[in-house]
């Protein structure tokens, strides 16, 4: 018969066996420090710390699209806001010009809101890069002081769904960046 080894499983803090145990013949101690040794010389160890290094990239991210994403009511809303301002202009110059055919009217609509769109294009693609960092909350307080929109159509927005905001700023299918 061969002798059988005693294992020793030793995972207390302070430990409970003499870490002098393992030079017994017949005796295998596993303690913690043990395990950390081979768990720092295995081939997965750079694996793990890659890993570690990519769950922290997307923890990382997964953050800054939140914190982005509390911006989006405030700018549906400026953007709705600014939809509203062109329907009300063009609907004046319509009173003051009434001898504009369709063509004509829909040329000028066309290029008052490419006006509009280009305007607001960088500003509102800025505030979304800056409330991603961290405290960038107050972006959105900012824009709402400085467009005065009013808090309960933001929130409203922030209620819609994706289809109902892209019905009233007028962006369906539409890109909104410069031409």
């Amino acid at each position: 018969l061969r002798p059988v080894a005693l294992a020793l499983l030793d995972l207390a803090m302070p430990r409970d066996i003499d870490a002098a145990a393992h030079r017994i013949d017949g005796v295998r101690l596993v303690d913690i420090e043990s395990l950390a040794d081979a768990s720092a010389d295995a081939p997965m160890a750079a694996d793990v710390d890659q890993v570690r290094a990519i769950v922290g990239e997307e923890v990382a991210a997964f953050g800054a699209a939140q914190r982005a994403a509390h911006i989006t009511p405030t700018v549906v809303a400026l953007r709705t806001m600014a939809a509203d301002v062109v329907a009300g202009e063009i609907a004046r110059l319509d009173g003051r010009l009434p001898g504009l055919d369709d063509k004509q009217r829909a040329e000028i609509t066309q290029t008052v809101r490419r006006v509009v769109d280009k305007l607001l294009h960088a500003p509102t693609v800025r505030v979304k890069q800056l409330a991603a960092e961290p405290g960038g909350a107050g972006y959105a307080d900012a824009l709402r002081t400085l467009f005065d929109l009013d808090q309960e159509t933001v929130a409203a927005v922030s209620r819609a769904t994706p289809q109902d905001r892209e019905s009233a700023t007028g962006t369906a299918g539409k890109n909104r960046g410069p031409a």
